[in-house]
């Protein structure tokens, strides 16, 4: 790791900054307080247009991606350590995880309905815990398979020297596994954050069977005004989710990647910056009350005690693994008998007998998708990885369209296949690729930042050209973060396609033959609990087949061959 940053200078406190925080706390206050009057009730047929409630939407829609991204975060890490820590573990987790983040978001909706709206009994907070369950469903499996990836692929000599200085409990966590993990963590929490705000609009609108509830939220707002044709709606929804994205970027997420940059592997002896916007909230009194004490105090209590949790001595952590293996296993097994009852109590319907055509057609949607992910994205991170301005731009700009969902670029598209007469197969694919682009575009960007600066200077002392430096060091140096963005563009290519087959703009329908127009059919319009089922049992069974077949080998002789040791 990079030389730590000296002492800094103590800041003068800045009473503007106060004032300026007050102020912003206060409004945030008054438009909950005195929008709450005016919301209608989550089983309303839908919300209300009026545009100075979009304020309370967005705060409510922000609300729920930032638990879900807690606890999306939480758990990646305690995921990603103990699948590389345990071989027993590695084999129950990364199939689980192969096999979840393949199912589409429509298919967690029977469980969200079944457990979180059944245990409160159709309450409004039943609803709100099913659409952050469903939230969390679309970033939790790239932060794990990140958290999994850098820590098997850690150099040798630091694990060694780890355990020769005997790092263990909440030191491990502080002195080696958290600081190897932050950037690429960072990198895949600006793409889940955005993939947040992708499935958003599925995830505050929650339809399974006959039950419809509809939350009150920005990403609601705007599906209601793209299925009415209000085009102004519309607009403006967007035009208000690129300023959160751009000022999110502008005061969360650039920071942070300043910050994580001193924890690249590297001995390089530069000192760590230290991010603007850090700088300016050290001078505030309430920022440092607030730090001082709330955030101490409660980090450093849920710290040590997950700390404790994750590293259970061995028979502990082996009891753990056996009862939580032996509790999914039971889910699996009722999850099986209800699919099998929905999919076999009567006899097939015509549409379920054409979904192995159907899922043919959606693969290889699905597969040219990612194709076109890995061509934008590989020149696009080695012309942007050394120009560390040009690459925040370029972060900029992906969180922003990442953050957009896929239906919001159907009228671009719309115009665009009617001007080169286009048809709607191509289209499809065109929407599919918003869905796996910034998955391979953030992972790619990701690894070439962390690309040692010993390694160029190598390059540059043996006079290495660009098409030798790029097969010779940058695609080496970047393959395991480029697989893991395609492992996960995959899947997140079969959560797009739902979007990408049926899409429902201007009071008008438009589809393609697969097994996304299929599942959406099913889900929305029949209710048809057979068709749903054999959809995403099939839709799941081949992406299995493929994550076996393909991607895993891949992946382990990436991750073998390529590791950068230090």
């Amino acid at each position: 790791m990079s030389a730590s940053a000296p002492s800094p200078r103590r800041l003068r406190p800045s009473l503007p900054i106060d004032v300026g925080l007050l102020v912003f706390i206060g409004a945030l206050v008054i438009i909950i307080l005195l929008g709450r009057s005016h919301l209608r009730p989550f089983d309303a047929p839908e919300l209300d247009p009026s545009p100075f409630l979009i304020p309370l939407y967005l705060v409510r829609s922000l609300a729920r991606l930032a638990l879900a991204y807690f606890f999306a975060v939480t758990l990646a890490l305690a995921v990603g350590r103990l699948a590389a820590r345990s071989p027993f573990a590695r084999r129950i987790i990364l199939p689980t995880l192969d096999v979840l983040q393949s199912v589409p978001i429509l298919g967690f909706f029977p469980a969200a309905v079944a457990v979180f709206i059944g245990i409160f009994r159709e309450s409004a907070l039943g609803v709100e815990a099913a659409a952050v369950f469903l939230v969390f469903t679309s970033m939790f499996w790239n932060l794990a398979f990140s958290v999994y990836e850098t820590l098997i692929t850690l150099p040798e000599e630091l694990v060694l020297a780890g355990r020769q200085f005997g790092l263990r409990g909440p030191m491990i966590w502080t002195r080696l596994i958290l600081p190897a993990v932050a950037p690429n963590l960072l990198y895949n929490s600006i793409l889940s954050w955005s993939n947040g705000w992708y499935f958003l609009m599925a995830s505050e609108i929650i339809a399974a069977g006959p039950a419809r509830y509809t939350l009150p939220g920005l990403g609601s707002y705007l599906a209601q005004a793209i299925e009415a044709g209000r085009n102004d709606e519309m607009a403006l929804a967007l035009l208000v989710l690129t300023v959160v994205v751009v000022g999110m970027h502008l005061l969360v997420w650039s920071p942070l990647e300043t910050w994580a940059e001193r924890f690249h592997i590297g001995e390089t002896g530069d000192h760590p910056r230290v991010p603007r916007m850090g700088r300016l909230l050290a001078r505030s009194r309430l920022v440092h009350w607030f730090a001082r004490s709330v955030v101490a105090p409660f980090g450093q209590w849920s710290f040590r005690a997950a700390a404790r949790l994750m590293n259970l001595p061995g028979p502990f952590s082996t009891v753990l693994a056996v009862v939580s293996a032996a509790a999914f296993a039971a889910g699996v097994g009722f999850g099986a008998w209800r699919a099998w009852q929905f999919a076999f109590a009567r006899p097939l319907a015509p549409v379920a007998r054409g979904i192995p055509w159907t899922l043919f057609l959606s693969f290889l949607r699905v597969s040219i998708g990612v194709g076109l992910a890995v061509v934008l994205s590989v020149p696009l991170a080695f012309a942007t990885f050394r120009r560390t301005r040009v690459r925040q731009g370029t972060l900029s700009l992906l969180q922003i369209l990442g953050s957009i969902p896929a239906t919001a670029f159907f009228p671009l598209i719309a115009v665009l296949m009617l001007r080169l007469r286009l048809g709607m197969n191509v289209g499809s694919i065109l929407l599919v690729l918003t869905g796996t682009f910034f998955y391979v575009a953030f992972n790619v960007l990701s690894g070439a930042a962390g690309i040692p600066k010993e390694l160029n200077e190598a390059a540059a002392v043996l006079g290495l050209r660009k098409r030798d430096y790029l097969r010779r060091v940058f695609m080496p140096a970047v393959l395991p973060s480029l697989v893991t963005g395609c492992l996960t563009a995959w899947g997140g290519g079969w959560n797009a396609i739902i979007f990408s087959e049926y899409v429902v703009a201007g009071g008008r329908h438009y589809e393609v033959p697969g097994i996304g127009a299929t599942l959406d059919r099913a889900t929305y319009v029949t209710g048809d609990l057979q068709v749903v089922t054999l959809s995403l049992v099939s839709m799941v069974a081949l992406v299995v087949l493929v994550n076996r077949v393909f991607w895993d080998p891949l992946y382990q002789h990436v991750a073998e061959r390529y590791k950068l040791e230090g």
